[in-house]
């Protein structure tokens, strides 16, 4: 009977010793995938990015590039609670030198996403403008898709710890001639592609 209750301790115990050494094994595989490929910020923690905003119109009919341009930039990102951003977006050369604010989120792998703020800029009558507002009225074009979410221009993108590209697609109708348009000529037949992209690097 001894030798039975020996016998079945020890298988016990022999599956205890499998069990955690399993167990200890998956942990730090978990814990060395973290150190390895997380990025972790604490909220006020700021990076400062220089770099480009690419713009991209394409006629749907005949692949036509309609227009091509970018604006050299500088943007900075305030980390928030809950791994959440603030973007403060300044364009210069042939885009004017224009300043605006952008909210989004980061994951701890540097997925990114963010939306320009809504409203984008509020005139001296209190007049709340959209940056959908804000295209037509420059481009005389409506615009929606994938990347057009309340009003607002969202972004996607990544953050390797050193560079920082996000993209917007989204589609527009621009056909009406619109004497304010200096991108394109207007009317289009069909609708035009839109690609907005930044490509930042971190100083």
């Amino acid at each position: 009977m001894k030798t039975i209750r020996r016998l079945l301790f020890f298988i016990v115990a022999i599956s205890l010793l499998i069990a955690c050494s399993k167990s200890d094994r998956f942990t730090n595989s978990v814990q060395d995938f973290g150190l390895k490929n997380k990025m972790i910020f604490i909220p006020g923690d700021v990076l400062t990015f220089t770099g480009d905003t690419w713009y991209k119109y394409v006629q749907v009919i005949g692949n036509n590039v309609l227009a091509e341009m970018s604006c050299p930039n500088e943007v900075k990102i305030t980390f928030l609670e809950d791994q959440k951003l603030e973007l403060l977006i300044t364009e210069s050369g042939g885009c004017g030198g224009r300043t605006f604010s952008a909210y989004g989120q980061m994951t701890p792998s540097g997925s990114v996403y963010f939306e320009y703020a809504i409203p984008i800029m509020t005139l001296p009558d209190g007049t709340k403008l959209n940056i959908t507002d804000v295209i037509q009225g420059h481009l005389g074009c409506t615009i929606h898709g994938p990347g057009i979410d309340r009003g607002t221009i969202v972004f996607q993108g990544k953050f390797d710890g050193s560079t920082l590209v996000a993209v917007s697609h989204f589609n527009s109708k621009c056909d009406v001639t619109w004497p304010n348009n200096n991108i394109f000529p207007t009317p289009v037949n069909g609708p035009v592609q839109c690609s907005w992209t930044y490509d930042l690097t971190v100083e």
